[in-house]
């Protein structure tokens, strides 16, 4: 046995020793992770994941690919294909891009050096999290979100740009062929089959997670205390799990340094979002160890952008009310995931009715 299987295994036993222990914070720290997932984690991704998994399928989409191809091709080294992954994964967030890059690739959209490339630069965190959750819920700074979200999106291009340039292999030459008629009903009773298992592996990270994390806080109170273990935590869950880790550096850090810190641990997305990304590429072949690499060159390369940036423009020392930056989520759901819903019913009714006239009439 290696010495990576035992530290591995032994961290398994403290974790195991840790839920024997204190039985009543494991509770709390998985009803907590579950929570996340129930009220945010799955509505947010299950209408995304049903239908970029139906997307390889429509054969519209081969037609905007060869037109993104003169963009893709020369910026990135990829076929037009990744245009609609970087796109949906810039905006959509974590792991949107994993899982379009798997989709496409398991279709033949793509090719595994195009799959390899994509995986290195198409997960990044979304405008709504870094506008919304981090800048204007945690920061009460708004407009920083949208520099926060600028920043990330160019060190991910960078990383794209530079991903086409150092990743051989060549990419599809021509869209494969369109398939005559699809099962559009049958397609997307799969789709919404293969989203719930795969985001039922997603929560059962995020609650395996917020235990180690508890676990953790736990081990830092017992043995340290004051200003360094605030640093150690901030540390610790941002390399663990992304939210935990950004709400700690927002609390203990001032608005420069925060910054700094959030951009660093949302370009590095944290194991748990790592370990989302493995159950995409677990069943195709392409490695993990590039999409590491450019998480830890991204982890870097985002807050220079950001101290570049704010060299010539120096933070404003500007702070919203938290009563009207939270005030949209007093008012049930907004404008956004309105759309989604009537979108996803609109699909539903087209595909019934595509089936119903498919069906032989008596």
């Amino acid at each position: 046995m290696k010495y990576k299987e035992h530290i591995v295994s032994f961290m398994f036993l403290l974790f195991f020793i840790f839920m024997l222990y204190s039985p009543a914070s494991t509770i709390d720290a998985a009803l907590n992770g579950m929570t996340l997932f129930a009220d945010i984690i799955f509505p947010s991704l299950f209408p995304f994941f049903v239908l970029t998994a139906m997307l390889p399928a429509i054969s519209w989409v081969n037609m905007l690919a060869g037109l993104f191809g003169y963009i893709m091709k020369p910026l990135f080294n990829v076929s037009g294909q990744g245009a609609l992954v970087f796109i949906a994964g810039s905006l959509s967030g974590f792991p949107i891009g994993a899982k379009m890059t798997a989709d496409l690739l398991k279709n033949n959209k793509i090719s595994i050096p195009d799959a390899q490339r994509l995986i290195c630069y198409t997960n990044g965190a979304s405008p709504m999290f870094l506008i919304g959750a981090v800048a204007g819920g945690l920061m009460n700074r708004p407009s920083l979100g949208i520099t926060l979200f600028l920043c990330h999106l160019s060190g991910n291009i960078l990383i794209g740009i530079a991903a086409g340039r150092l990743i051989k292999g060549s990419s599809l030459e021509r869209n494969p062929p369109v398939n005559q008629q699809a099962d559009y009903l049958a397609l997307f009773r799969d789709s919404v089959t293969v989203s719930v298992k795969q985001l039922m592996i997603i929560g059962g990270l995020i609650t395996f997670f917020s235990v180690c994390i508890q676990l953790i806080e736990q081990l830092l109170s017992s043995f340290s205390g004051g200003w360094h273990a605030e640093k150690l935590q901030v540390l610790i869950s941002g390399i663990l799990e992304l939210s935990n880790g950004v709400d700690a550096a927002v609390r203990y850090l001032e608005p420069a340094t925060a910054s700094l810190i959030v951009l660093a641990m949302v370009s590095f997305s944290g194991l748990c979002i790592h370990m989302q990304v493995m159950t995409f590429i677990d069943q195709i072949p392409i490695s993990y160890k590039p999409y590491l690499v450019s998480r830890l060159f991204h982890m870097v390369l985002s807050p220079i952008i950001f101290l570049i940036y704010q060299f010539f423009f120096p933070l404003q020392d500007q702070k919203v009310p938290a009563e009207d930056v939270m005030a949209p989520l007093n008012h049930g759901i907004n404008i956004t995931q309105s759309v989604t819903v009537i979108v996803l019913f609109i699909c539903i009714f087209i595909l019934l009715q595509f089936q119903y006239k498919q069906k032989p009439r008596c």
